[in-house]
């Protein structure tokens, strides 16, 4: 305020024809020392107390004071005055040449700077100028000749301060650089630009986006094996991480409720827009699960569609997400959402509020608890897989991470429901009993309760029955029977470091699963297991285990075995003959199964030969489909037969319905099956088993109900629509025969399409014309493939070795699977 009026209106105030941008420039500088001269009147005033030169910046900032204090009104209020400064009574004379004008204003803020200038020292002190929500200035046209804005202006009346000791600062959170800072092709100055033709032609500072993270009142936050899981857990143990916005509003006001903070961060992940006339560019489908997915599966957004870059901004500017970095030639931004575990318990509530109020609607909140608890999951089953599904039709979402993107919301999904199925979870109990009270997603989870959120009911048996595929052990059930994991979001991970116990056990702390980044071998999610020993309640990195995630979308996509002790010497503990080896798990997500689907165009059917070896393959093909059940040999008679039921019932026919997607037709899912393969256990001396942790593989294949509990029945076509592979046509205007003349210009080339330039002497698998000859040589045809590639069942896979002598004549078979 300066006046009566806002500081703001002062230098916005609108153009008119005769408005000069160099009578708004002195006029914004003249404003500049003013408030300088009024600093330095302040400063001859306080050097008669004596204080040390040391204080003066905290003493100027607490002669000041808070925002509205009568001091900061009378500064201001004299530095709108139009009255002129002694020594610039010439400023608004346009015949002042700028040099002379510099000059002059850089001997005015030395004398002002030497005055405080410590002795016997070379350091030169600095005033700094900051303007906060610096982005309003960008909005209105303050000169006419040319066109400028009010922060283009200012920007133009601190260049007279350039040789001077002047810092200038301008603080947003709205990220719209176009109308903030140009590139240097467009800059509107040519002022900054450099003057010698040595190094950069770029004087620009990019926007500087360093700011504090992870600091807290302590200079440690965490100290190893002094934080109990209860703590852990604890809203003010998470909010210590991070920007340091909600510790300070907790330690600041003791009194205040901690949900309350809470609802501060829930309310800071909504999209707003201050300048309404754009609200046309803010209606996304479903936008008020855009914030809060975005922390908990970690949206990348596509840098080449205005609307997505648009939207990135909006969540830069009123949703919490981070910019990380902003290049010199700024003509776009890098962010996300770091790990923070108070914003992504914020993220994890603002998802159930949301899917309580759809979920139930008005009539729901009357029924059992257990029934609404089971509409609201179906909620979440369907409308976040939907909601991506959307987001990616539009463009809005990078199209490049399409797989891990669907395995971080199908670990996402089955953590929140297992913590809204856990029936011990005394808040979702109150939330749904209509008691005040607030759901906490940052709870520890089992491991089995988490595994049977995720994996279908019908299977989940077979792999809590799994057994270590490197060793004789226990049952996966027993193994993990007191391990948990305790994550709300993803964290990328940029080298082999982070998959270490030592760095699994921090991010356990923040709540943080890791995802690979860059070329990591072998994995892609590794998501933390607190296995506690000697019933040990403090976490440490020796009593940390992992669950390591592999991703296929393609069937020749290479499958590389997880080996957590050899590719990442993951655990450090010193392994003794009686010390426990703690155990990990292993998941292959074969999501896709598209290879028959993800053809671009039809393809031409061709005859495929037959031959000796090639029917024995098919043979052993079909043998395999027939028993899609293996299972290792049990070591007794009763297992035995229990293993030929379980094999007969998993037989059985599962009604199917086909889903197709908008790109590509999905064939219809076949029967989904447990495979527990069975081969020899490697060879090992008893000091080297005392070495090996026991790995327990499995491997599921499809991405449908049959395999996953986490996805609904008739929620497939959205994990098709986004799984799948579109060509640069998939968005073509025009009809197929239109499409198909566009294929014909060879953008890419494609069976049939591509070639029907030329003519063939003989059937060929490109699909071009034949050629009507005498052809003899018939052997040939036993060459020709059929290119289309047969769609494989959905399966969940569980690696079970056993023992050479238990399985006998079944090794064959099994091994043939395997």
């Amino acid at each position: 305020m300066a006046d009566g009026q806002p500081l703001l209106r002062f230098f916005c105030t609108k153009t008119t024809k005769e408005t000069l941008e160099l009578h708004v420039q002195r006029r914004y500088l003249l404003f500049l020392l003013k408030i300088i001269a009024f600093v330095d009147n302040w400063i001859n005033l306080w050097k008669r107390s004596g204080l040390g030169i040391e204080r003066v910046a905290a003493d100027w900032k607490e002669y000041l004071g808070p925002p509205l204090s009568p001091e900061r009104l009378k500064m201001y209020t004299t530095a709108i005055d139009p009255s002129p400064l002694r020594g610039f009574e010439d400023i608004s004379d346009e015949r002042v040449e700028f040099d002379h004008l510099r000059n002059r204003v850089k001997i005015f803020i030395d004398s002002v700077s030497k005055k405080i200038e410590p002795a016997h020292t070379d350091i030169q002190p600095v005033i700094v100028f900051y303007f906060d929500e610096a982005h309003h200035l960008s909005k209105t046209m303050v000169s006419a000749e040319p066109h400028r804005t009010a922060y283009q202006c200012l920007c133009k009346a601190f260049t007279y301060m350039m040789n001077a000791p002047v810092f200038a600062l301008f603080l947003s959170t709205y990220s719209r650089l176009s109308e903030t800072v140009s590139s240097s092709r467009n800059f509107w100055s040519s002022r900054p630009m450099s003057s010698h033709s040595e190094g950069s032609d770029d004087n620009m500072n990019a926007p500087f986006v360093e700011l504090p993270f992870d600091a807290w009142k302590e200079p440690s936050l965490v100290i190893e094996g002094t934080h109990s899981a209860q703590e852990i857990c604890s809203l003010k143990f998470m909010a210590r991480f991070g920007r340091p916005l909600f510790w300070t509003v907790m330690e600041s006001t003791p009194s205040i409720d901690q949900e309350e903070v809470v609802q501060y961060a829930m309310s800071k992940l909504e999209l707003r827009l201050e300048d309404t006339s754009r609200d046309i560019f803010c209606k996304f489908p479903l936008q008020k699960l855009i914030p809060p997915l975005s922390v908990r599966v970690d949206l990348s957004f596509e840098l080449n569609r205005d609307e997505a870059v648009f939207l990135e901004g909006l969540l830069v500017a009123s949703s919490m997400r981070t910019v990380y970095s902003v290049p010199k030639h700024q003509q776009y931004f890098r962010g996300g959402y770091p790990s923070e575990p108070f914003v992504a318990e914020a993220a994890a509530r603002a998802i159930f509020t949301w899917c309580h109020a759809k979920g139930l609607g008005r009539t729901g909140s009357t029924l059992p608890p257990a029934e609404q608890i089971e509409m609201i999951i179906a909620t979440y089953k369907t409308n976040i897989p939907s909601a991506i599904s959307q987001w990616l039709e539009l463009g809005l979402i990078d199209q490049g991470t399409r797989e891990e993107l669907v395995v971080r919301m199908l670990c996402t999904l089955a953590h929140d429901i297992a913590i809204l199925k856990n029936p011990d979870h005394e808040h979702v109990n109150a939330v749904l009993s209509g008691v005040s009270g607030d759901v906490s997603f940052s709870q520890m989870i089992r491991v089995e309760d988490f595994l049977r959120a995720l994996i279908s009911e019908k299977y989940i048996g077979d792999v809590l029955d799994a057994r270590p595929s490197n060793l004789r052990g226990e049952m996966l059930r027993d193994a993990f029977k007191d391990g948990y994991v305790h994550f709300t979001q993803f964290v990328k991970a940029g080298d082999k470091s982070t998959i270490t116990d030592e760095a699994i056990y921090l991010l356990f702390l923040r709540a943080a699963a890791i995802q690979g980044y860059g070329n990591m071998a072998s994995t892609d999610f590794v998501i933390p297991v607190w296995i506690p020993t000697n019933n040990s309640q403090y976490p440490d990195r020796w009593s940390m285990s992992a669950i390591f995630i592999q991703v296929k979308n393609r069937v020749n996509k290479q499958f590389i075995p997880i080996d957590a002790q050899e590719t990442f010497q993951f655990f450090t503990r010193p392994q003794m003959q009686n010390g426990r080896k703690l155990p990990y798990i292993t998941i292959v997500m074969e999501l896709g199964n598209l290879a028959a689907e993800q053809k671009k165009a039809p393809q031409p059917e061709v005859k495929q030969a037959s031959t000796v070896g090639r029917t024995k393959r098919k043979g052993q093909q079909a043998q395999r489909k027939k028993n899609p059940v293996q299972v290792s040999m049990p070591a007794n008679p009763t297992a035995q037969r229990q293993t030929r039921e379980t094999t007969k019932q998993a037989k059985m026919p599962v009604a199917t319905s086909p889903v197709c997607d908008t790109v590509q037709r999905i064939p219809p899912p076949t029967p989904a099956d447990v495979q527990v393969i069975s081969r020899e256990l490697p060879q090992t001396t008893r000091s080297q088993a005392l070495h090996i942790h026991p790995r327990y593989e499995i491997a599921i294949k499809g991405c449908s109900s049959l395999v996953y509990n986490v996805i609904g029945d008739e929620d497939k076509s959205h994990y098709s629509n986004i799984l799948a592979h579109k060509d640069m046509l998939a968005e073509h205007p025009r009809s197929e025969d239109r499409v198909e003349a566009v294929r014909r210009m060879k953008p890419y080339w494609v069976a049939p399409s591509s070639y029907h330039w030329a003519k063939m002497n003989k059937e060929s698998r490109l699909g071009a014309e034949v050629v009507i000859a005498d052809n003899n040589n018939n052997d040939d045809d036993e060459y020709y493939e059929n290119t289309n590639e047969e769609a494989e069942e959905d399966l969940v896979v569980v690696n079970g070795y056993s023992d050479t002598e238990d399985a006998g004549a079944g090794d064959t078979d099994a091994e043939d699977v395997s």
